[in-house]
């Protein structure tokens, strides 16, 4: 078999890895997007409610659920 027989024969196959491949890439991008949207928005509010003392920094962790303080000291 020729190299030009055998590239023709996967060819088809390569396209359809290639297509699922950026579909993918895609997805990731979006779901990149939108956690970093979320992580933006819920440090504004750390920040704003810090700011103003209204809420303790542990709390907020504690309410996103957020691992940032290490409440049994290891």
């Amino acid at each position: 078999m020729k190299d030009t027989e055998i590239i023709a024969a996967i060819a088809p196959d390569a396209v359809s890895l290639m297509d699922k491949a950026i579909a993918e890439i895609k997805r990731f991008r979006q779901e990149n997007a939108t956690l970093t949207a979320e992580r933006d928005e819920a440090r504004r509010t750390v920040c704003y409610l810090c700011a103003f003392k209204t809420i303790s920094a542990r709390h907020m962790a504690k309410e996103f659920g957020w691992s940032c303080f290490n409440e049994d000291g290891k």
